[in-house]
């Protein structure tokens, strides 16, 4: 098994995909290793909530499990596996939104639209009472922000922001051309600075 391990880890995420639809466990086991980290951290700075990221990311990895045979190779592993992140992540805030729940996401995903955010965080996250009650209210209004966001906006700005795909890639997940990822994402950057500029946290 260790012999096993070692060799898929030398192996393409194609060639471990092959080696899943013949049946092979451990080849999606090595799969899951290489891509979970990034997956849920899409997920949670999408979502701002760790219970339900991790329960999307799981739900990512055995939808894949269920699909790993219909997968043709017309993109790359991970663009695949972010593409049913999206789908799934998506279905989650909808399913919060008819539950009344809140909506969020993590100080650093706004630094690149607002980086005097990250600077003010900065300075708030040195140790005592006050600097985390100042964090944490900073991270409220923060996420209150981002969730204000068209979805399609929101997703362009994490997957750009947080996962640092590039405009293709973002446009094979979010099924749209790139130009519009391109649109979508400089729209999202100018309401949130408008937004924080607004309630004067800029």
């Amino acid at each position: 098994m260790v012999l096993l391990l070692k060799e898929a880890r030398q192996h393409s995420d194609i060639a471990l995909v092959e080696e899943c639809q013949k049946g092979d466990p451990e080849a999606f086991d090595e799969l899951v290793r290489r891509h979970k980290e990034r997956v849920y951290n899409v997920v949670y700075r999408f979502l701002g909530h760790r219970e339900d990221a991790l329960d999307v990311c799981q739900e990512v990895f055995v939808r894949a499990y269920q699909s790993i045979t219909a997968f043709r190779g017309g993109s790359q592993v991970y663009t695949w596996l972010h593409s049913i992140a999206a789908n799934l992540a998506k279905n989650r805030i909808r399913d919060r939104k008819r539950k009344g729940r809140n909506m969020g996401t993590s100080l650093e995903a706004l630094a690149e639209a607002a980086p005097g955010v990250a600077q003010m965080a900065e300075r708030t996250n040195e140790a005592g009472p006050e600097s985390i009650a100042m964090t944490r209210e900073l991270e409220e209004v923060l996420q209150r922000c981002l969730g204000e966001l068209p979805e399609h906006y929101r997703l362009t700005f994490v997957l750009r922001t947080i996962d640092d795909l590039s405009y293709e890639e973002i446009a094979s997940v979010m099924n749209c051309p790139v130009g519009t990822v391109r649109s979508r994402l400089n729209q999202a950057r100018r309401i949130l600075r408008d937004r924080l500029t607004e309630l004067k946290v800029m």
